[in-house]
């Protein structure tokens, strides 16, 4: 719950920031980043199960 309340704090500073300054490549680059974290994640779970199945 903690991580989750830092993580929800970063976001909304990244944002406020974006719109104070007027850098909007900001926006997109944290939901890419956001994007490839998920992949990354979800990749590491279904690792052991593809693996297996070619060895």
């Amino acid at each position: 719950m903690l991580r989750t309340r830092h993580l929800l704090r970063l976001v909304r500073d990244f944002s406020g920031f974006a719109v104070v300054n007027r850098a909007w490549w900001i926006l997109p680059l944290m939901a890419v980043l956001a994007l490839i974290t998920v992949f990354i994640i979800v990749g590491q779970a279904a690792a052991p199960y593809t693996l297996y199945t070619v060895f």
